[in-house]
């Protein structure tokens, strides 16, 4: 099966493979802390059948490699045999959990497991699978690079803001974050003093002003801006919510909605329609800012911001869940800062095709 993405694409596509082959690094590595040296042999765990065998754990390490095995098979030269693309997407993914789980030996708090390192080539076969498949429908990614180019901004930061916004979705599974409170959110006992109340309204505020412009910023017309985001909040709340009655019972709204997060959100709502209309260098500035105080604002109150997170029994400890919940919380908070680079990044680009397009997306955000 011969096909080859469009160039557009596979820039994309470069991006979800290096993302998905971080996050399984930062996954299979967290914290990072108490190297251990040892004597034993790091690649005797792949004889050692006898280790506990979980179905949730296998399930999670074949996703988290799915996406990997979809963008690598892509990525390979389109003139190359499907058999030799699929080949090599394993090779590398079973060469990436073979070193990852060799490396935990050196870890106490993680355990190296042959059933993680067969569900991961699983995974990346079953994302090469469907790549396969999609490759193969040259009407289909017509459609898709269509719908890329139609309603996203172009260019390298076009394709970097289209993941990011994948990102910050695909981290709201986790249902111990609430929707924009990444890192304060002391308790129901504090809920309705003033001084929560006000740090909660102001980093609600601007989380949700920050997300809001940064995904205007992704799409090349005002008016798409504001379906995206009414969109990308909604799955965000129905990721949450389905997770959330799957894995617990009852869901806390209450923990969630809290006084300062609802006048938080009703304020930066306010001030989004107003910030849509200015231009969009302006918004790129302000988005960033929102974005940054959002992290940053409960650190002005330490004592505050130190508190225990209330949703405990939101919180996965156990297993791959464990480190997915080490994970989300890692994205929530390092997103702010990514994505704050990426949309400055056109600031320091003074070429003449990088003004051309910004003048572009300007006169189509104005239409």
């Amino acid at each position: 099966m011969k096909s080859t993405p469009p160039p557009r694409a596979s820039r994309l596509l470069l991006f979800t493979a290096l993302f998905s082959t971080f996050v399984i690094v930062y996954a299979s590595l967290q914290p990072f802390t108490g190297w251990t040296p040892t004597d034993r042999n790091p690649f005797a765990y792949l004889t050692e059948f006898s280790k506990r065998f979980t179905r949730s754990d296998f399930s999670l390490n074949a996703l988290a490699y799915t996406p990997l095995g979809f963008a690598l098979y892509a990525l390979w030269p389109g003139q190359w045999r499907s058999r030799t693309r699929l080949l090599l997407t394993i090779l590398f993914a079973l060469a990436l959990s073979i070193a990852v789980e060799a490396l935990q030996n050196w870890l106490p708090t993680r355990v190296s497991s042959v059933y993680d390192t067969i569900a991961n080539a699983l995974g990346a076969i079953v994302g090469a699978s469907v790549a396969s498949l999609l490759l193969g429908q040259r009407w289909l990614v017509n459609f898709f690079s269509m719908l890329r180019n139609h309603f996203f901004v172009g260019g390298a930061t076009g394709d970097f803001k289209i993941l990011l916004l994948f990102v910050w979705l695909i981290a709201q599974v986790n249902p111990g974050i609430p929707l924009f409170g990444a890192t304060f959110h002391p308790g129901m006992d504090g809920a309705f003093e003033s001084v929560v109340i006000a740090v909660e309204v102001a980093q609600v505020a601007a989380a949700l002003i920050g997300i809001g412009l940064f995904t205007d910023l992704a799409m090349r017309k005002r008016a798409y801006g504001g379906l995206a985001l009414v969109l990308a909040l909604s799955l965000a709340v129905a990721l949450k919510t389905i997770v959330a009655e799957w894995v617990l019972t009852p869901i806390a709204w209450e923990s969630w909605l809290r006084p300062g997060h609802a006048l938080g959100i009703a304020t930066g709502s306010v001030l989004l329609m107003l910030l849509f209309w200015l231009p969009r260098r302006v918004k790129s500035v302000l988005a960033g800012i929102a974005l940054l105080s959002s992290v940053l604002i409960p650190f002005l109150l330490p004592d505050l911001a130190t508190r225990a997170a209330p949703l405990s029994q939101f919180s996965w400890h156990y297993g791959q869940l464990l480190n997915l919940n080490g994970l989300t919380r890692s994205i929530v908070l390092i997103w702010p800062f990514v994505a704050t680079a990426v949309l400055l990044l056109r600031f320091g680009d003074t070429s003449k095709r990088a003004k051309a397009s910004e003048g572009a997306n300007e006169e189509e955000s104005a239409a």
